[in-house]
């Protein structure tokens, strides 16, 4: 069985502007994407999340997630207002990018918003994203065994995996199966020129990372849920670089459900 793949909105934020949501969607849904998630980073969405409960009746697509971005001690009680408010939405995707007063009050946040997430029926995913707090897979699943939570978990993002340079890629996913939610992936060479000056985003048909490597590593743990595709750092003809990740994780499935052998290598990274 596929997964599914959904896009993340990133794809639309160019270097001339941002589309409209109303126009993210009917591309998505056109190419054929299952899903889109929507970004509201510090707290301030440049789309009108009023909108995303109309998305499935509108456009045919599910909304794969809402990603925040947690500022501790600058923008807590904004996060969780969106957390509270928001509807359309089933699981919510939180990286924590910076902190005024360290891990303790980061943990208070999280103890915060879970009850909210349990009265809602959300589930809350921890995302590890390069050059944050939660910068390591390694850490967000320290914080996932600390709480024990059955609705907080953690997102896989391949790139930030790769970009970090943790290695055992295998390793990893083992150690985030109880608690992984959702995957992300892009293409990406190690690189000054990327993102950070570390790492390219690329379609995932291009760069260093195998992502048909990473797709057996996620078949072999048994993963079954969303696969998301980066979009940042894309330019150009959006459409088309939509067009080409789909086609290209579409061959990639294929391929591994025909020769899954051909993904069992011995990794470096």
């Amino acid at each position: 069985m596929r997964n599914p793949i959904h896009a993340l909105d990133s794809f639309f934020y160019t270097s001339m502007g941002v589309y409209s949501f109303q126009a993210q969607c009917e591309m998505v849904a056109e190419i054929g994407y299952d899903a889109i998630t929507v970004a509201a980073w510090g707290g301030q969405p440049l789309t009108d999340l009023s909108q995303l409960k109309h998305v499935k009746a509108k456009h045919g697509l599910d909304i794969a997630a809402l990603y925040l971005v947690l500022h501790e001690g600058r923008n807590d009680d904004v996060v969780r207002r969106l957390v509270e408010s928001v509807e359309g939405v089933k699981l919510i995707e939180l990286a924590v990018q910076t902190s005024v007063n360290g891990v303790p009050a980061i943990l208070k946040v999280i103890d915060s918003l879970l009850p909210i997430v349990e009265r809602r029926g959300l589930r809350l995913a921890l995302y590890p994203h390069r050059n944050h707090i939660t910068q390591t897979t390694s850490q967000v699943v320290e914080l996932c065994n600390y709480y024990s939570h059955p609705q907080l978990g953690a997102v896989f993002n391949g790139y930030h995996w790769y970009a970090s340079q943790e290695g055992d890629l295998q390793g990893r996913l083992d150690a985030m199966r109880p608690w992984l939610m959702q995957v992300t992936t892009s293409g990406s060479a190690l690189s000054p020129l990327g993102w950070g000056g570390v790492a390219t985003m690329e379609p995932p048909d291009r760069g260093e990372l195998d992502n048909f490597a990473l797709l057996g590593a996620l078949a072999r743990m048994g993963y079954t849920g969303r696969i998301g595709v980066l979009g940042w750092d894309y330019g150009g003809d959006v459409y088309l670089k939509l067009q080409r990740s789909l086609h290209a994780m579409h061959g990639i499935q294929q391929r591994l459900a025909t020769h899954p052998s051909w993904a069992n290598l011995p990794l470096k990274r």
